[in-house]
């Protein structure tokens, strides 16, 4: 359950400490309190450590753009808006990159190389 409700960005890992801590308090109250300071752990070696080297060495996403992308998808599309703003992130960021980058920007290089240039002739090059 802790990873299903991992998928949803800053409130999953909160909802999903409640199970546990519910189970750990049956038991005796400290095993409670011992099992949300492992999971605070958990999450702050994850969201601090993990997360942003795996965000910048696979899709090269800003955490703020990341962040910023969450907020606006749940603001327009609500819970679902939620779950799929990372992924419609990085589908629009390959998107672009393969649109305007490899196919528009590559063919304007090579516009550019194949239009004549104005040469001038030097005195080593001049006829005599």
């Amino acid at each position: 359950m802790a990873g299903l409700l991992t998928f949803i960005p800053n409130l999953g890992p909160t909802l999903s400490v409640i199970p546990p801590m519910a189970l750990a308090l049956l038991d005796a109250p400290w095993k409670a309190l011992a099992v949300l300071i492992l999971f605070v752990a958990i999450q702050q070696i994850e969201s601090n450590v993990l997360t942003p080297i795996v965000m910048q060495k696979q899709v090269s996403l800003l955490p703020a753009i990341t962040l910023a992308s969450q907020v606006i998808f749940a603001s327009f599309f609500g819970f679902l808006g939620l779950l799929l703003a990372l992924p419609l992130l990085v589908v629009t960021q390959v998107w672009v990159k393969e649109l305007l980058v490899k196919d528009v920007l590559n063919n304007w290089q090579r516009n550019e190389a194949s239009s004549p240039q104005l040469t001038s002739v030097g005195k080593d090059d001049s006829v005599n």
